[in-house]
This record gives structure tokens, C-alpha cells and sequence, in this order.
């Protein structure tokens, strides 16, 4: 390795082109964080030459100050026959790219007031020589060559004064950098007695006066290292980021050169823009979406919990371990994010569409098998089902009965590892048998008396995370619609117009006086009837306080108005279908009481018990 400091002019005055690797990112600089302060330290010296040029007082004294624009990590490529020489920017190809399109911008300035030879100098830090160039490889005239994604925007905005070709996407960041480095620049020179004469101020600054930092690798040198012990600086990447450099390395050292445009193009491309790009919360931390994927994709692969915070660690450890071609491991990537993709839209009527949306204010911890199934040839949509109904019982279960998530992460894992070795043709057979064979109590499947007897805790609401108790309901709601009672759309636990509701206030004194007097039996009962399952119903919009206060008439009218749900309908405003042989729909609708919360519960945790059943254990 070499280092030294190097002016600007010198880093582009030879016939060389500086290439932009593979697995780089795609350019990412933006005007208010990067291009304004590069135009301001451009900018300020090139006045300190104009006021030199002008009063002539540089000569001879003291050294005249130049600026340090960053470093740049180089390593020479290979030199084909008829092929001018390149080397590989490892680190600071977005200054690199910037600086040419701010080049190019000076340059169509000066073509603007005719300051021809203006407009050849800046062209000679833009493009090599005619001569140098031969006429089967054109693209080597340019002295920076971009990544395929940046190709056509790069070209338009280092194209020549007098080219007025339509931007091939005005939004791309490159694009927007020509246009403004091309009126900042504009509007400064214009500014000047002689804008020609500044222009030449600035081409002598950028080649004179601007610095850089050049390390040149020598050939044994390993471009990752370098790579990953300059990722703090600048704009910080993504554990995905890292990963993705990593294989792209890999996809070279492994001789496979000749697919990595493919690669790129056609299978990650789609990974370094939206939605994969965009945040996400697990927990109570925001991540990339797509260091999530690929820490689930790691977790299938390595069958032990990657945590992104370790993902780049772990995948730099496992990809040499693992033995396989990096071009197949970023197919077999963009495979699962199309498996990712699908899975998300599944809608509410499938069974593993119910299983994310109550995952949502529960867990992620099963995404790994979820994906593992829905990605694995063989594996039949009934097996699918069945792993995720398992699954969805098993973290409903848990949630009502108040019993730990610690140990969710290692207990899906043991799942994956389950089903992994396990005939594809049974694999939700083998999720259940795995979920059905865990004995210890962090991993305890409850049966159906533990499941009940929570159900009907008198305290259920005050000892449930709401999240998880509106979950509940709404799973309740969506099994109690069937195609001849309901035809709406199903409900998601997402949904911020649902909302909890007693149907029984809690502030129930001033409306709802006791019948039997205030006797501390009474007292008791209404207590322990207020946060029963059986008195909880949801509504499409949250009740005022007034509304949600008043007696029973008052009530039930607001619910017949907010509430027109099954849940609310089939067993508030009328009886529950297997007690209407005892009561009338009027008869139970005259009011509300302990008696009606105690009957309602008791219904209610038997649809549960029906919504989220616990399979037999012996699947074979």
C-alpha cells in the first residue's frame, strides 16, 4: 500500500480510467450534506486565486493555501489488450463522481459564453485523449466510469456544452447535481467583470489548489479490509451494504467477472431501492427492511439466531465456511425476497396472512420458518397452512396465558432446524410436532384448560398488553364472520380505527347503579365483571367519554351506531346463537349485566378455543 497527497489535477491528468467496482453503492450524495460544501471550499478558493491573479501579490511569498477534499482508495485492474489502464476506486467514489460532474458543469458554463479554451482544459480533467482511446472500447474515453444503475444519468450530467439531451430521470441524484452545480456556477462567474477569466480561476484552483489523499493497494491487497476499516466515514452503510460489497468481491475473486453486471442488474438491484431501503420497527428499534431479510435469510442458512446488529460479522464468517458460489447466494438472496414480498400480501383470509398480522404486536421471531416454507420447493400450500395455524395458536395461546417471549428466538430456530430436516411433503406436520414436543416453560404450547381458564380471568383486560387483547378480539371478530352472516373484508390487529371498548364502563357509578345495593358481594362482582373478556367488544371509532359513560339505552345505541361488528352484534345487542333457545334477542338486549358479561365470556373463550385450536401431537 501506498499514501500520499496528491493534487487534483494530477489524480486526472493521465489517460486513465477510474472505475467504479460492482459492489459499490449506488450514488447517494445530496446537495444540502455533501454538494454545497464541496462548492463552498471550491468556491472560496477560487477567489483567494482571483484576488491573487488580480493583484499579483502571490508570487514569491508565502506558499499559497490549498484545501483537502478527503481520501481516495485506489487499486489497479488488469490491463487487457487495446484496453487504456484503470484502477478501481475502493473508497471515495462519490467525491470522485461528484467532482467530474462539477467539471462538467464549469465546462458547460465556459461553452456558454464561448470561452473555448476554458471549455478544453475542464474537458481534459473529464476525458482522456482521442488518440489514447481505441475505437472498439468508446467507453474508455471517460476518465470516471459509473456503476450500470448511475450509467445514463452520469452520462447526461458529464455531457458536453451544447448537448441538450433530455435527462433520462430528472430525480436521480446525479441529475439534480448537474443542474445545480451548473447554476451555482453559472450565477458565480456571471457575477464577474470577466466570468471567462473566473472560470480559468477555477479550473487552476480544482487543479492546483484542491488535495486529496491517494492510496494506491498493491495487487495482494485485500480491497474488503481497506473497505470495511473506512466505513465510518462519509455516508454510513448498512450492514446490507457490507454484505452485498462482500459478494461482489467474492463474485470476482471466485472468476466469475463476466455475470457480475448481470448480477447486479437483474437480481440485487432491486434490494437497494424501496420498499428494502425504507425503516422498519421490530421491537422498539427502526432497521433497514432489507437487513432484516437477510438476517432471516442468514437464519435459515446457518440454523442459529443472526441478530443485525451481528448480520455482517456472521455472513463474513459463514460465506468462505459455506463453500458455495457467491453468484448463487445472491440469487437465492433475491429468491427470498421475493418469497418475503409474497408472503406479505397474502391477504387476511389466508392463514399465514392472519399469522403476520397478529405477529405485528407479538413477535417476529417465525419470519425464518415462514420464509423457509413459502421459499422451499415442495412444500404444498395445505403444509403451509397448517405450520402457520400451528403457529398462530401457539403465540395466541401464550400471549392470553401472560407466559414469556425470551426464549422465542432460539425455540424458532430449533423449529427451522426441525422442519429443515424434515420431508418438505409434511413440513407443517413437522412445525406442529416441534411446537407440540417442547416441554420446558418458556416453550410450553398451552392446552386447552390453561388456554380457557385464562380466558376467563376476571382481570383479563387489566393484565393484558392491549395490543395483544385488540388481537384477540379482532381474530374473535374475524372468526365469527362467516359467508352467510358476513361478507365484509376482514379485519387487521393493525387497524388504528379499532379500538377496545367496555361495554360496561369502567367509570360505571354515576350510570350504572347496582342492583342489589352497594353490598360488598355486589361491589365484588361488578369488579371483577368490568374487565372480563365477555365485556369487552371493539368499535370503528373511539366512543366519547360522555357516550361511553351513560347508562345502558344511551350505550347500546352508541354501539349499534359504532359497533355494527359480529363481535358486538351476535352477543351484546342480541344472545349468542347457543343460548337464544332461552333468551330472546330482546330479552337479552334489555340491559347489561354480571350475569350477561359472565355468559358472554364463557362463549367467547369457547370460540377461542375453535379460532386457535391445539392440534394432536402425533402428526405422522
Amino acid at each position: 500500500m501506498q499514501a500520499g497527497d496528491v493534487k487534483l489535477g494530477k489524480v486526472f491528468a493521465n489517460d486513465h480510467q477510474s472505475v467504479i467496482p460492482i459492489f459499490q453503492r449506488p450514488y447517494v450524495w445530496d446537495q444540502e450534506s455533501n454538494w454545497e460544501p464541496l462548492w463552498t471550499d471550491v468556491r472560496t478558493a477560487a477567489e483567494e486565486v482571483e484576488a491573487e491573479t488580480e493583484s499579483q501579490s502571490g508570487t514569491g511569498q508565502s506558499k499559497p493555501r490549498t484545501y483537502f477534499l478527503g481520501a481516495v482508495v485506489v487499486q489497479e485492474r488488469y490491463r487487457p489488450p487495446r484496453r487504456l489502464g484503470s484502477s478501481h476506486i475502493i473508497d471515495g467514489q462519490q467525491r470522485m463522481t461528484t467532482l467530474q460532474v462539477l467539471f462538467a458543469a464549469a465546462r458547460a458554463v465556459a461553452h456558454g459564453i464561448a470561452a473555448d479554451s476554458v471549455v478544453g482544459r475542464f474537458t481534459s480533467l473529464l476525458e482522456n485523449r482521442a488518440e489514447t482511446v481505441h475505437e472498439a472500447f468508446p467507453d474508455d474515453r471517460y476518465k470516471v466510469w459509473p456503476l450500470p444503475q448511475d450509467r445514463a444519468a452520469f452520462l447526461w450530467a458529464v455531457r458536453g456544452g451544447g448537448d441538450d439531451g433530455t435527462a433520462p430521470a430528472p430525480d436521480h441524484r446525479l441529475v439534480r447535481a448537474r443542474v445545480w452545480f451548473e447554476q451555482e456556477i453559472g450565477d458565480w462567474a456571471k457575477a464577474a467583470p470577466n466570468p471567462a477569466q473566473r472560470l480559468d480561476d477555477l479550473f487552476y484552483t480544482l487543479q492546483e489548489r484542491m488535495q486529496l489523499v491517494e492510496i494506491v493497494l498493491d495487487a495482494g491487497d485485500d480491497p474488503q479490509v481497506i473497505f470495511e476499516a473506512l466505513n465510518h466515514r462519509g455516508v454510513r452503510l448498512d450492514a446490507a451494504d457490507l454484505v452485498k460489497n462482500l459478494l461482489f468481491q467474492t463474485v470476482e475473486s471466485q472468476g466469475e467477472h463476466q455475470h457480475s453486471e448481470e448480477l447486479l442488474m437483474n437480481a440485487w438491484l432491486p434490494l437497494d431501492a424501496e420498499p428494502w431501503r425504507g425503516q422498519v420497527t421490530t421491537g422498539r428499534i427502526r432497521r433497514a427492511l432489507i437487513d432484516l431479510l437477510l438476517a432471516y435469510w442468514l437464519t435459515v442458512q446457518k440454523r442459529q439466531d443472526v441478530l443485525v446488529d451481528h448480520l455482517f460479522a456472521d455472513f463474513k464468517k459463514w460465506l468462505p465456511e459455506s463453500g458455495r458460489q457467491a453468484s448463487d447466494v445472491i440469487r437465492d438472496i433475491r429468491h427470498y425476497a421475493e418469497t418475503y414480498q409474497r408472503v406479505r400480501g397474502l391477504p387476511l383470509t389466508d392463514p399465514t396472512g392472519r399469522l403476520l398480522d397478529r405477529m405485528q404486536t407479538m413477535t417476529t421471531t417465525p419470519w425464518p420458518v415462514l420464509l423457509y416454507l413459502h421459499a422451499t420447493d415442495g412444500v404444498p400450500s395445505d403444509q403451509r397452512a397448517t405450520a402457520a395455524r400451528a403457529i398462530d395458536s401457539f403465540l395466541m395461546r401464550r400471549a392470553v396465558c401472560l407466559m414469556t417471549t425470551k426464549d422465542y428466538n432460539r425455540l424458532f430456530v430449533q423449529v427451522l432446524a426441525d422442519v429443515q430436516q424434515s420431508d418438505p411433503a409434511r413440513a407443517g406436520d413437522a412445525v406442529v410436532r416441534s411446537l407440540w414436543n417442547q416441554t420446558a416453560d418458556a416453550r410450553l404450547w398451552p392446552d386447552d384448560r390453561t388456554f380457557f381458564a385464562a380466558l376467563m380471568a376476571d382481570d383479563l383486560y387489566r393484565r393484558s398488553y392491549r395490543a395483544r387483547l385488540k388481537a384477540l378480539l379482532v381474530g374473535l371478530e374475524n372468526h365469527l364472520r362467516t359467508p352467510k352472516t358476513e361478507h365484509a373484508p376482514a379485519l387487521s390487529s393493525a387497524d388504528p380505527r379499532l379500538n377496545i371498548e367496555h361495554v360496561l364502563p369502567q367509570k360505571w357509578e354515576t350510570h350504572w347503579p347496582l342492583n342489589d345495593g352497594d353490598s360488598e358481594e355486589s361491589l365484588k362482582k361488578r369488579h371483577e365483571a368490568v374487565h372480563q373478556l365477555g365485556n369487552l367488544t371493539l368499535t370503528t371509532t373511539k366512543l366519547n367519554p360522555s357516550l361511553s359513560n351513560r347508562e345502558w339505552p344511551h350505550k347500546k345505541d352508541s354501539l349499534s351506531a359504532h359497533s355494527l361488528l359480529r363481535l358486538t352484534t351476535s352477543s351484546v345487542l342480541s344472545a349468542p346463537e347457543e343460548l337464544r333457545d332461552k333468551w330472546s334477542n330482546e330479552q337479552w338486549a334489555e340491559c347489561w349485566d354480571e350475569g350477561r358479561i359472565q355468559l358472554r365470556t364463557l362463549w367467547l373463550a369457547r370460540i377461542a378455543l375453535q379460532a386457535w385450536p391445539k392440534p394432536e401431537g402425533d402428526t405422522d
